[in-house]
C-alpha cells in the first residue's frame, strides 16, 4: 500500500479546519447568547415578508431535520476517530497522522455546529447555521474524496478503505441533512401566502422544489388565477422600491441610482456567471481524459479505477453547471429584472400623480400632416421640444411604464454575459494557441477582421433601422389609441373606413420599417455567421499546411473551441444594442421625472382669496411668455367661508382656469393666492370618522366639468375610499336626485359602471360626482357647472337638496355656472370673467344695489332658470332591468389548456397556406443536411471519428441558442469505414468551406421566407382585427377597456411581427437537430436507443407538467399588464380630482398591488422555467452517466467510437432541454395569435343593405312607426311601440324625465340599436335596410360629450379637406367662435395650449378691463387642437363640433345637448344660428334647456319609453295642468318667460 499522501491533503486538512472554524463562530456566539437573545419557539414568526398564522405556526416542525444533523454529524465524527486511530495503528510516526487528527477537529468543530443548531429555537438561525454547516461539510466531502481516490489502497487491508468510504457518505450525508432544514413557517401578507423561496429549505430552493405546489394547483384546475399565485415577498414589492427611491431621489439621478442599488447585485451574478463558464469547460476536460484513458486501453495498456472517478468528477461537474446555471437565471430575474421593472413602474406612476396637467399637443404629428403651426408662429420650436411635447400625451407616458421600464429592466438579464465573453474569449484563445500555435491563429483572426467594417456598418444600419421602427409605433400607438376613444364620434359619422384607412396607411409604414429591421438584420446574421467559418477555414488550414496535416482531435477541439468564440462575436452586437436601447430608455425616463411637479401656489388662509394674481394654465417651460398662454390677470377676490360663491362669464373666459387656481392646478405668475391648508389623509382617520366629526373645514373636493367615473361600483364611486354611513349615504343619494335613477339599475348602487360611467346618462354621470363631493368630508366643494346636464326639475333638486341643504350647509361651496337665475337669489358672492380678467366681484346683495346684478344676468341672457336634459341615458344602459348582468366590465377572457389547432391552421392559413410551409419544409431540411454534412467532412478529413468539447452557451434566448447548434453539429461526426484520405489539405478545405457556406445560404434562406410568411400573416391578421374593432357593437365597445384592445393592437403584434418568426425558426431547428442526432446514433449502435427512450418519456413526462403550469401563468401574465395600464389611464384622465381629493396615496397602493401582480405571474412564470431547467440537467447528467458506463464495460470500444458516443450524450440533455423550452415559448408566442383571433372573430354590426339614391335623404322626412328596441334579447324593451312622423325640414323638440327613452330613439335612429318590430323611414326608406355606412353618413349628430381628435382646427373641421377655409371659417363665426372681423382677418399664429374667451359683444356693456386680451385660437385654422381637444374649454369643444355640423349640412340632424356647457347668451345667438343655417333640415333636439325648443314646430315627449304627447308647444301648452310638457314647463322655474315664448307666437 502507498503510504504517502498526496500533497493536496494536508492543505485539504488545514482548509477543512479552517472553514469548520470560521462556519462554528456563529454557532459559538449563538450558544453563548442563546438565552437571552434566542426566539422562544413559542412565538408568532414575523418578519418583514409576513406574519405566520398559528396554523402554519403549528405545521411548521423542524425537528427531524435537526436530528438528522445530530446523527449524521455524531456519525462522521465517529468515523473520523475511527480511521485516524486505525491509520495511527498501523503507520505510527507518520506525518498523515497529524493531517487525519485535523479532520477530527474539523468533524469536531461540525458536531459542534450541529448542537448549535439543534438548541436554537429561532428557526431562521438553524436555517442560518444549516448553510455554514453544509459548507465546512462540502469541504470534507472532496477532502475525504480526494483521499479516497488517490489510489494505492491495500486489498488485504480493507478497514481503512471501508472507514474511509464510511466518512465520505457521513460527509455527504450531513451536508444533505444541513440542507433541508426549513428557513420559517409560512407566513402572510395581507392575508395571502408569501411565496415560499425563503421559506424553503436551502435543497428545495436549489432544485426549485417549491414550484412543485403550484405547479400541481394548475394540473389539477387546468388553470391558474391571480389567487392562486403566493403573494411576493418584501424584496420585490413596489412599495418598498418606493419607499427607497424616494429616500434617494434628491441625492441621485436615474442612473447613479440604478447602479447603486442593482449594482452589487449585478456584480454577484456577473461573478456567478463566471464561475458557471469555468465550471462548464469541466465535462468536456473530463470527456478528453476519459478518451484518453481508452486510447491508452486500445494500445494494450491497462485501466486503472481512476477512470471511474473521472465519471464521479464528470456527474458532479455538470451537477454543478445545472445548479449554478439555475442559480444565475433565477437571479437574474429575482435580484433584477422584476424589482427593476417594478420599482421604475412605480415611480414613473407616482411621478405623474405629482406631475403638473399639461394639455400636450403632439406638433409633430402636425407636421408629418402638413398642418403644423405656419411658421413663426407661437408654436414654433425647437425639434427637441416636440419629443418632449410626445412625451406630455396620455399614451406615451404609459409607453414609458410598457416599454422603457421593461427595456431597462431586461438589460440586466444580459449584462452578465459581458464578463462571461471576455473570459470565454480569453481561454478559448489561450487553448487555440496551445492546440493550433500563434501563426494560424492571427491568420484565422486577420480573415474575421476584414468582415468587421460591414458587420459595423450592418449594426449601425440596425440601430437606424431599430429607432425607426421604435417612433412609427409610437405614432401608431397614438393614433390608434384615439381611434378607440373616440370610436362613439367615428361610428355616429360613419368614419370606420377613413379612419381604418388611416391607421392601415401607418400600419405599412410600420411594416416596412419591420421588414428594413429584418432585412439589415439578415445581413448582420449572415456577416457574423461567415466569421466563424472562415476563422475555421484559414486557421485549421494554415495549421495542415504547416504541418502537412492535421490530427483529429486538434480538428474537433479547434472546431468546438471556436463555436464559442462565435457565440461570443455573435452576442457583442446585441449586447451593445441592448445597452444603447437601455440607456435612451433610462434618459427618457430620466426626462420624464425631471418634469416640474404641482407646487403649492398659495399661502396658508383663512378662506380662499386672491390678491392681483396673474394665473395661466399651466407648462413644462416657465420660460414660455405670457403672450403665449391664455392668462387670467390681476384677480383679486375673496370667496366668504361657509358661503355659496358663484362664478360666471362667458364661453372661453377662464372660468375652470380659477378653480384650478383654487385646487393648486394653475400656475401662479404674479400676485397672491390663499387657501386653507388642508389635513393631511394620514392625519384625517377617515375610519373613524362619525357624524360629529365628518367634516374637515379646509379640506376640498372638485367636481369636474368633464364627469370622471371610475370602473366600480355605483356606490363605491361616491364613497371614493370614505366608510360606509348609512344615514349619510342615503341623505347623499336623495340630495342628488339618484334614488330614482338607482331603481332603474339592474343592481341598484351596487352596478358596476363602465370606464368613463359609459352605463349612465349624461345627467346620472354628473350627479354620481356631485355625490361623491356631497358625502365627502370636505369643508369646500369646487364644482364646475354642475346644472348644464340635468333637466329644470333635477337641476332645482340639486340647489335646494343639495347645495342649499343640510348637507352643504356650513360648507363652503364655490359653483361655476351659466344658470346664474336658479342660484342668484342663494348666492352670497359673486364673480363674472370677461375678456382675461375678472369683470365684476363682490357681495350679491352689493352688486344688486349698485344695479350691477342685473347688468350681469343680462349678459346671461336673463335665463331664470337652468334647465338642461332630462338625463336621457347617453347609451341606455341605465334603463336596463334587474336581468342586467352585474359585471358591466368583465374580466379579461383567457383560453386553458394549449395552443389550439385551429390558432396554428389560422396562422399557416394567413401566411401564406400549407404550400408555403412545404416549401419552408424543404429549405429546414436541407439546412439541417448540410449541417450534418459538415460533420461528415470533418470525419473523412480526419479519418475517424473524434469528438471535442462544445462549449457553447445556453444563456441567450432560444433564437440564438438555435443559431449556436450549428456550429454544435460540427462537433458530431458520422461514422464511416476507416480508410486513409488521398486528398489534399484543399480538396478538404474547400470542401468543408462549401458545405458551411452552403449551408449558411439555407439557414439564411429559411429565415428569410420564414419572416415573409410571418410578415404576411402580421399584415393580414392587424387589417382583420382593425376592421372588426372599428365596426365592433357599440356595446362592445363601451364594456371593454380601451387597455385590453390596445394590448392587442400593441405588445401582441410586437410579437407576432418580431418574436414567432424567430420562435418558429428556433423550434423547428432544433427539433431537426435532436432527429438528426438520434438519427446518427443508429449507424453507431443501436443499444443507445433504450437508454434514449426512457429518457426521452421521462423528459416527456417533465415537459407535461411544465407546460400544464406555464401555458395558464404565460396567459395570465398577458392579462395582469392591462389592469397597471387601465389604472395609469384611469388615474391621469381623473388627475384633478384624485389630487382635490387628496386620494394620490391611496391610488399608489393600489397601483402597487397591481404592479405586485404582474411581478407575481413573471416571478412564477420564470420559476417553472428554472425547474424544466434544472429537471433537464438532471436527466442530461444520468444520461450521460449511463452512456459512459456503458462505453466503459464494453472492452472493444474504441476512442473514436467512444467520443461520438459521449459527444450525442454531452448534447442529448442540452438539445431535448432546448426542444421543450423553444416549444413552450412558440406556444406563449401563440398566445399572442390566440388573443388577436378572439377580437377577430367578435361578431360585428351589419354593414350590408340596399344602397340608398345618391342625393338620399333629399327632403328630410321622419316616420316611425310601432318601434320597440331593447339593448338585449334577454332584457325588456326601452323604446315601446313608438309611433310619430316629422315632416321635411320640422323642427322636434325631444323631452322626457330619466329614462323617457331620449337617447334610446337617437340610438335607434343610427342603428346602434336594432328594431325587435316596427320600423323607422326616412324620405320612404327603411333605414333598417340601408347600409350602416350610408344612414350614418347621410345623418349628423351633435353628442353632449364632444369628440375632438390630435390635430388642428382644421383637421377636425373638415378631417378630409373637402370644403374651402371660407366655408370653414364661416362656419366657425357662424357659432360665435370668431367674430365677424376675426374670420375675415389674416391668421395671426395661435398657440394650442391656451383657453381663450371670443369676442362677444354682450359684454360690450360690462366694466372696462384694463387687461391684454388674449389671442383666440379659432383665428387660425391651423391652431393645434390636443388629444381629446382638452386645450380648449368643454363649451369651446361642444361649439367646435357644431361648426363641423354647419359644414357638413345634413338633411337629418339631432342634437343632443349639443350647447349645454356654453353661456345663454352664447346659445340664444346659436339657437338663432341653427335657425337659419338649417332651414332645409329636420331637427331632432334633446332639449337641454326647455326655452331652446320652447318656439319649435313640434314638442315629443317620451316617458317610459312610449310617446305621451306630440304637438306644437301651443297645443302641449293648451292640454293645461295635466299635460305632462305643460307640468315640465312649470317645474322648471321659468313659466312665465316660456309662456311668453309659446303663446306668444302663436
Amino acid at each position: 500500500m502507498n503510504i504517502e499522501p498526496p500533497h493536496y491533503f494536508a492543505a485539504g486538512s488545514v482548509a477543512a479546519l479552517g472553514i469548520s472554524a470560521l462556519a462554528s463562530l456563529p454557532a459559538v456566539a449563538g450558544l453563548i447568547g442563546r438565552a437571552r437573545k434566542d426566539k422562544r419557539g413559542d412565538d408568532i414568526y414575523e418578519d418583514e415578508d409576513g406574519k405566520a398564522t398559528p396554523e402554519s405556526a403549528a405545521r411548521f416542525s423542524n425537528r427531524l431535520p435537526k436530528i438528522a444533523v445530530l446523527l449524521w454529524a455524531a456519525f462522521g465524527l465517529a468515523l473520523q476517530i475511527a480511521y485516524s486511530v486505525v491509520w495511527g495503528a498501523r503507520f505510527p510516526g507518520h506525518t498523515e497522522n497529524l493531517w487525519n487528527w485535523l479532520a477530527v477537529a474539523a468533524w469536531g468543530l461540525n458536531f459542534l455546529q450541529a448542537l448549535a443548531i439543534v438548541v436554537f429555537h429561532d428557526p431562521v438561525r438553524a436555517y442560518n447555521q444549516g448553510i455554514y454547516l453544509a459548507v465546512s461539510s462540502l469541504a470534507l466531502l472532496s477532502l475525504h474524496l480526494f483521499n479516497f481516490t488517490s489510489g494505492g489502497w491495500d486489498r488485504a487491508d480493507l478497514t481503512p478503505f471501508l472507514l474511509c468510504g464510511l466518512t465520505i457518505l457521513g460527509a455527504g450525508g450531513l451536508m444533505m441533512a444541513s440542507i433541508t432544514l426549513p428557513r420559517r413557517p409560512d407566513v402572510f401578507f395581507q392575508g395571502q401566502l408569501v411565496d415560499r423561496i425563503r421559506t424553503d429549505n436551502i435543497f428545495r430552493r436549489l432544485t426549485f422544489g417549491w414550484a412543485s405546489n403550484l405547479m400541481s394547483t394548475a394540473a389539477e384546475k387546468g388553470d391558474l388565477e391571480m389567487k392562486d399565485l403566493p403573494y411576493l415577498d418584501s424584496r420585490l414589492r413596489a412599495e418598498n422600491a418606493s419607499l427607497t427611491w424616494e429616500a434617494n431621489k434628491n441625492r441621485f439621478s436615474l442612473p447613479v441610482f440604478l447602479l447603486r442599488t442593482y449594482g452589487w447585485r449585478t456584480f454577484a451574478q456577473c461573478m456567478i456567471a463566471i464561475v458557471n463558464a469555468c465550471v462548464s469547460y469541466l465535462p468536456w476536460w473530463i470527456t478528453l481524459r476519459l478518451l484518453e484513458v481508452l486510447e491508452k486501453r486500445a494500445a494494450g495498456e491497462p485501466t486503472t479505477n481512476a477512470v471511474w472517478l473521472l465519471l464521479v468528477w464528470l456527474a458532479l461537474s455538470k451537477l454543478a453547471g445545472a445548479i449554478l446555471e439555475s442559480m444565475l437565471f433565477w437571479a437574474l430575474s429575482y435580484e433584477l429584472q422584476i424589482p427593476m421593472r417594478s420599482q421604475l413602474s412605480t415611480i414613473i406612476y407616482e411621478k405623474s400623480l405629482r406631475r403638473k396637467n399639461i394639455a400636450a399637443i403632439s406638433k409633430k404629428r402636425e407636421e408629418q400632416n402638413g398642418t403644423a403651426t405656419p411658421e413663426g408662429g407661437a408654436d414654433k420650436k425647437p425639434k427637441d421640444d416636440d419629443k418632449d411635447a410626445s412625451q406630455k400625451s396620455r399614451q406615451a407616458v404609459i409607453n414609458l411604464v410598457g416599454v422603457d421600464a421593461d427595456r431597462v429592466a431586461m438589460l440586466n438579464m444580459v449584462a452578465y454575459m459581458v464578463p462571461v465573453i471576455i473570459l470565454r474569449l480569453t481561454i478559448s484563445i489561450r487553448f487555440l494557441v496551445f492546440l493550433l500555435g500563434w501563426i494560424p491563429l492571427v491568420l484565422g483572426f486577420s480573415s474575421v477582421l476584414l468582415t468587421m467594417p460591414v458587420n459595423f456598418i450592418f449594426s449601425k444600419l440596425l440601430f437606424t433601422a431599430d429607432q425607426k421602427l421604435m417612433t412609427i409605433r409610437d405614432e401608431k400607438l397614438e393614433l390608434v389609441n384615439e381611434a378607440l376613444q373616440g370610436i362613439r364620434q367615428i361610428k355616429f359619422s360613419a368614419l370606420e373606413s377613413q379612419w381604418e384607412k388611416r391607421i392601415l396607411g401607418l400600419r405599412e409604414k410600420e411594416l416596412r420599417a419591420v421588414w428594413e429591421v429584418f432585412r439589415t438584420g439578415v445581413g448582420f446574421e449572415a456577416c457574423w455567421t461567415s466569421a466563424p467559418i472562415l476563422l475555421a477555414v484559414t486557421s485549421l488550414g494554415t495549421y495542415a499546411w504547416r504541418n502537412g496535416s492535421i490530427t483529429p482531435s486538434v480538428a474537433f477541439t479547434s472546431i468546438g473551441i471556436l463555436s464559442t468564440i462565435d457565440f461570443a462575436v455573435s452576442s457583442m452586437p446585441m449586447l451593445i444594442r441592448f445597452g444603447i436601447d437601455c440607456w435612451v430608455s433610462v434618459k427618457r425616463i430620466q426626462k420624464y421625472l425631471e418634469g416640474p411637479e404641482l407646487s403649492r401656489i398659495s399661502k396658508e388662509g383663512s378662506n380662499i382669496s386672491f390678491d392681483g394674481a396673474s394665473l395661466a394654465w399651466p407648462v413644462d417651460d416657465d420660460a414660455t411668455e405670457e403672450t403665449e398662454r391664455f392668462v387670467l390677470r390681476d384677480v383679486s377676490l375673496s370667496f366668504p367661508p361657509g358661503q355659496l360663491s358663484v362664478i360666471s362669464g362667458n364661453t372661453g373666459s377662464g372660468k375652470s382656469l380659477l378653480l384650478a387656481a383654487i385646487l393648486g392646478e394653475a400656475d401662479l405668475l404674479s400676485g397672491s393666492a390663499y387657501v386653507p391648508r388642508p389635513q393631511p389623509l394620514d392625519e384625517r382617520q377617515d375610519s373613524n370618522a362619525n357624524a360629529g366629526n365628518w367634516i374637515l373645514p379646509s379640506n376640498m373636493a372638485y367636481v369636474g366639468q368633464i364627469p370622471w367615473i371610475e370602473n366600480a361600483t355605483l356606490r363605491d364611486n361616491i364613497l371614493f375610499g370614505l366608510p360606509y354611513d348609512k344615514e349619510r349615504y342615503e341623505q347623499t343619494l336623495a340630495a342628488c336626485a339618484l334614488n330614482k335613477d338607482l331603481e332603474s339599475l339592474s343592481d341598484g348602487d351596487q352596478t358596476e359602471l363602465g370606464i368613463n360611467g359609459v352605463n349612465l346618462s349624461g345627467g346620472q354621470k354628473w350627479r354620481v360626482t356631485v355625490a361623491r363631493a356631497v358625502y365627502s368630508r370636505a369643508g369646500i366643494l369646487v364644482m364646475d357647472d354642475i346644472f348644464s346636464a340635468v333637466d329644470a326639475n333635477v337641476g332645482r333638486q340639486l340647489l335646494d337638496g343639495c347645495l342649499l341643504g343640510s348637507l352643504c350647509e356650513g360648507r363652503t361651496r364655490i359653483l361655476v355656472t351659466h344658470h346664474l337665475g336658479l342660484v342668484e337669489k342663494h348666492a352670497k358672492f359673486l364673480v363674472e370673467l370677461a375678456d382675461g380678467g375678472v369683470s365684476y366681484a363682490g357681495l350679491t346683495s352689493e352688486l344688486e344695489e349698485e344695479g350691477i346684478l342685473e347688468r350681469i344676468k343680462s349678459h346671461q341672457a336673463q335665463e331664470p332658470a337652468a334647465n338642461g336634459k332630462a338625463n336621457g341615458v347617453t347609451n341606455g344602459e341605465a334603463q336596463k332591468t334587474a336581468a342586467e348582468t352585474r359585471k358591466f366590465v368583465e374580466d379579461e377572457a383567457r383560453e386553458k389548456g394549449s395552443v389550439k389547432g385551429r390558432v396554428y391552421a389560422a396562422y399557416i392559413q394567413d401566411s401564406g397556406g400549407w404550400l408555403v410551409w412545404g416549401f419552408l419544409a424543404v429549405l429546414y431540411l436541407s439546412n439541417e443536411t448540410f449541417q450534418l454534412l459538415r460533420s461528415w467532412v470533418v470525419r473523412l478529413w480526419t479519418g475517424e471519428a473524434a469528438t471535442a468539447a462544445n462549449i457553447t452557451s445556453h444563456a441567450a434566448s432560444s433564437w440564438h441558442v438555435s443559431q449556436s447548434y450549428h456550429a454544435q453539429q460540427a462537433l458530431v461526426p458520422l461514422p464511416t469505414p476507416l480508410e486513409e484520405t488521398k486528398h489534399s489539405v484543399e480538396f478538404w478545405l474547400m470542401l468543408y468551406a462549401g458545405a458551411a457556406f452552403v449551408g449558411i445560404f439555407f439557414g439564411i434562406i429559411k429565415v428569410y421566407f420564414t419572416f415573409v410568411a410571418s410578415y404576411r400573416a402580421s399584415r393580414y391578421m392587424f387589417k382583420k382585427i382593425l376592421s372588426v374593432v372599428l365596426r365592433a357593437p357599440l356595446r362592445w365597445t363601451d364594456t371593454v377597456p380601451v387597455g385590453r384592445i390596445l394590448n392587442r393592437f400593441t405588445s401582441d403584434f410586437d410579437s407576432i411581427d418580431n418574436e414567432l418568426a424567430r420562435e418558429l425558426s428556433g423550434f423547428i431547428t432544433i427539433v431537426l437537430q435532436a432527429l438528426g442526432i438520434c438519427a446518427a446514433s443508429i449507424f453507431v449502435s443501436p443499444l443507445i436507443l433504450p437508454f434514449a427512450a426512457v429518457c426521452l418519456g421521462w423528459v416527456a413526462w417533465l415537459a407535461a407538467i411544465y407546460l400544464k403550469a406555464a401555458r395558464p401563468m404565460k396567459r395570465l401574465e398577458s392579462t395582469a399588464k392591462s389592469p397597471v395600464f387601465e389604472l395609469f389611464g384611469s388615474s391621469l384622465a381623473g388627475l384633478t380630482t384624485i389630487r382635490a381629493f387628496d386620494r394620490t396615496t391611496p391610488y399608489c397602493q393600489t397601483m402597487h398591488t397591481r404592479i405586485d401582480n404582474r411581478g407575481r405571474c413573471s416571478l412564477n412564470l420564470n420559476l417553472f422555467s428554472r425547474w424544466i431547467g434544472w429537471n433537464m440537467g438532471v436527466v442530461g447528467i444520468v444520461f450521460t452517466i449511463t452512456v459512459a458506463v456503458f462505453v466503459l464495460l464494453k472492452a472493444q470500444r474504441d476512442a473514436a467510437l467512444a467520443g461520438f458516443v459521449l459527444t450525442f450524450a454531452m448534447q442529448f440533455s442540452t438539445t431535448v432541454l432546448w426542444t421543450v423550452r423553444s416549444y413552450a415559448s412558440l406556444e406563449l408566442e401563440m398566445n399572442a395569435v390566440e388573443r388577436v383571433l378572439e377580437y377577430s372573430e367578435i361578431e360585428t354590426e351589419n354593414f350590408s343593405g340596399e344602397k340608398p339614391p345618391a342625393a338620399w335623404p333629399t327632403d328630410g322626412r321622419l316616420e316611425v312607426h310601432d318601434l320597440v328596441v331593447g339593448y338585449a334579447r334577454d332584457l325588456p324593451p326601452v323604446l315601446k311601440g313608438l309611433n310619430f312622423h316629422v315632416n321635411p325640414s320640422k323642427r322636434v323638440g325631444v323631452v322626457g324625465r330619466t329614462g323617457a327613452g331620449k337617447s334610446s330613439l337617437t340610438l335607434a335612429l343610427f342603428r346602434f340599436l336594432e328594431p325587435r318590430s316596427g320600423s323607422i323611414y326616412v324620405d320612404g326608406l327603411d333605414v333598417s335596410k340601408i347600409p350602416l355606412s350610408d344612414l350614418r353618413s347621410r345623418l349628423a349628430i351633435i353628442p353632449q360629450d364632444p369628440v375632438l381628435f390630435s390635430g388642428t382646427v382644421r383637421s377636425n373641421l373638415d378631417p378630409f379637406e373637402d370644403h374651402t377655409d371660407d366655408e370653414l371659417r364661416d362656419a366657425l363665426r357662424r357659432v360665435h367662435l370668431v367674430s365677424e372681423a376675426e374670420s375675415s382677418a389674416t391668421p395671426q399664429p395661435t398657440t394650442g395650449t391656451n383657453t381663450p374667451a371670443p369676442e362677444d359683444a354682450s359684454t360690450s356693456d360690462t366694466a372696462t378691463v384694463t387687461n391684454p386680451r388674449n389671442t383666440n385660437i379659432f383665428r387660425d385654422l391651423d391652431s393645434p387642437i390636443s388629444e381629446g381637444g382638452h386645450n380648449l374649454s368643454q363649451g369651446q369643444r361642444q361649439l367646435l363640433c357644431l361648426a363641423r355640423a354647419i359644414v357638413s349640412r345634413p338633411k337629418i340632424m339631432v342634437l343632443d345637448e349639443a350647447t349645454s356647457a356654453v353661456d345663454m347668451a352664447t346659445d340664444a345667438l346659436i339657437q338663432r344660428s341653427i335657425r337659419e343655417e338649417f332651414r332645409g333640415s329636420t331637427l331632432l333636439v334633446i332639449a337641454h334647456r326647455l326655452s331652446t325648443i320652447a318656439d319649435f314646430d313640434r314638442i315629443l315627449v317620451l316617458s317610459d319609453g312610449e310617446v305621451v304627447e306630440f304637438a306644437t308647444p301651443k297645443e302641449l301648452w293648451d292640454l293645461g295642468e295635466k299635460g305632462v310638457f305643460r307640468s315640465m314647463c312649470q317645474e322648471s322655474g321659468e313659466a312665465e318667460k316660456l309662456k311668453s315664448i309659446i303663446v306668444g307666437d302663436a
